[in-house]
């Protein structure tokens, strides 16, 4: 299969400047349009500068949505800073983006000095894709953790997806409230539950079609990304799994009132869709070894800035925290000429192994710099090559 073409703004992080950020007391970095390497023993704050560069694009922390948890201990606020240029058709051109959190206030964020009045606005305009050892969680945990991946992934560039799933489940909320006034009222009217139905429908319609979209569109290059990785060792697959089909869901919601009934909630729709992650014709989580899923979630990853760039129209930037545990040299290689090639635009790697990410990326003719994070700081670092 040939690489899929896309007009694409050139976008990248120039600069990042952090203040209070977590662990870190004040940190400055002028960035590489490639790579860029953090290296450093655990607990030294690699990740929390990853982290930072996801606030900027997505208002929000990966790891804790809380955003008074990631100020520093016994301060009152923090700032993330950072200068994005934007390079279309070879007209430049410099945004500055400024998150800030008081304790006790609320968050700010500002793109050229002007306030934000919804965060939902900034959301997709500096696109961000963290892979982090946190993804298993894709594959071991319930069917909410693939279904909020995919919203959040089609959300970024589909406003009224967001807007129709916003709407659904606040009625299925209320669905719900009244399911269980039934039960301890020791009573039920299934005409009560028809405004919340006729309202449903057509949104959870609309949801269903656009997940199966979705799927259809990001399966293939999801599938030539992991064939680059495996080396065409294995085969991939994903499915939507859904009980929502146009036409049919006012009758699986009647068909479902004794069920709903008995449970106090509602308990079809698209709020119980999920993907099926397939390795051949196995399921991934019962069959796939510990690099084979590995594997599986780096190519996910990577199939999401991909399909991002396609969609958003800029290319993400790419975050990658302690990836290469778990996975041999052959795939750690094949994942650094990957990422070496330029549709994959600005990448972030954290890795407490001093030399295996620099000799991997040399080996590759990769431009990258490289930081080393320690009580110190996050200081410039020329790092020795395991050979030299």
């Amino acid at each position: 299969m040939t690489e899929s073409k896309t007009n694409t703004i050139g976008m990248r992080l120039l600069r990042l400047q952090l203040l209070d950020f977590k662990n870190h007391p004040e940190v400055e970095m002028e960035l590489c349009a490639q790579v860029n390497c953090l290296l450093g023993d655990n607990g030294t704050g690699k990740t929390n500068v990853l982290d930072a560069v996801h606030y900027l694009g997505n208002a929000k922390g990966f790891f804790n949505p809380i955003d008074s948890q990631n100020v520093r201990h016994g301060q009152p606020s923090f700032m993330v800073e950072g200068s994005f240029a934007l390079d279309e058709g070879g007209a430049i051109e410099e945004d500055r983006v400024v998150c800030a959190v008081i304790k006790g206030q609320k968050k700010v964020l500002k793109r050229n000095g002007k306030a934000y009045q919804k965060l939902a606005d900034h959301v997709g305009r500096y696109p961000v894709v963290m892979i982090a050892p946190a993804d298993s969680a894709l594959l071991h945990e319930g069917s909410e953790v693939r279904r909020k991946w995919m919203d959040q992934v089609i959300s970024q560039y589909d406003r009224p997806y967001l807007d129709r799933l916003i709407q659904y489940h606040h009625l299925v909320q209320q669905r719900n409230n009244l399911l269980r006034f039934f039960a301890e009222n020791r009573t039920f009217d299934a005409d009560q539950l028809t405004p919340w139905d006729e309202q449903m429908v057509p949104l959870a319609e609309a949801i269903a079609a656009q997940r199966a979209v979705f799927v259809a569109e990001f399966e293939p290059e999801f599938q030539r990304i992991h064939q680059e990785l495996c080396q065409g060792k294995e085969s991939v697959g994903l499915a939507l799994q859904s009980r929502v089909q146009t036409g049919t869901f006012e009758a699986a919601l009647l068909e479902a009132q004794p069920d709903d009934r008995r449970l106090r909630r509602s308990t079809v729709g698209v709020h119980k869709d999920d993907v099926d992650f397939r390795l051949g014709d196995h399921a991934l989580k019962r069959f796939g070894s510990q690099g084979q899923q590995k594997t599986f979630l780096l190519a996910l990853r990577l199939a999401q800035v991909e399909h991002l760039a396609q969609r958003v129209g800029r290319r993400p930037i790419l975050l990658l925290d302690d990836i290469f545990d778990k996975i041999d040299a052959h795939r750690a290689g094949a994942l650094m000429s990957v990422l070496g090639r330029a549709r994959f635009g600005q990448v972030f790697i954290s890795d407490t192994d001093p030399h295996r990410i620099p000799d991997l990326l040399q080996a590759s003719a990769v431009p990258f710099r490289a930081w080393w994070v320690d009580a110190d700081g996050v200081i410039p670092h020329e790092p020795e090559t395991a050979a030299s």
